[in-house]
């Protein structure tokens, strides 16, 4: 498997069914704080794996990568950090959701509440 293809597999496929799931409704500030912390993955993130691929402690076979070398470490590893962030945001996004459901269900009365001047 190459990890464009495992890019697809593991991250688009996900972040597409999130986005299905949330009908495509991301709010803004949503994908700010998506951007946002994809540059913080970057950031703190490539630094590392630099080292660990300079100590050899692991490597990327060149028949399975695009070949775009950015420091030691190649292009599909920079859009992994970015993709992991939006599936983690957008799952959040979908898990706050489902808790506001939640919550706005156990706030409804039953269909007779007793204490209610009214039946319905």
């Amino acid at each position: 498997m190459t990890y464009v293809e495992f890019l697809l597999l593991f991250a688009a496929v996900p972040i597409a069914a999130l986005l299905v799931a949330l009908r495509g409704r991301v709010p803004r500030v949503g994908w700010f704080y998506a951007g946002l912390l994809s540059v913080v993955a970057l950031i703190y993130t490539a630094p590392w794996d630099n080292a660990i691929v300079l100590n050899h402690v692991w490597t990327y076979g060149t028949h399975q990568v695009l070949g775009v070398i950015i420091g030691v470490i190649p292009l599909e590893e920079y859009l992994f950090y970015g993709l992991q962030v939006v599936a983690s945001a957008l799952f959040c996004i979908w898990l706050q959701r489902r808790w506001n459901l939640a919550r706005e269900e156990r706030a409804r009365p039953w269909p007779y509440d007793p204490s209610s001047k009214r039946e319905r």
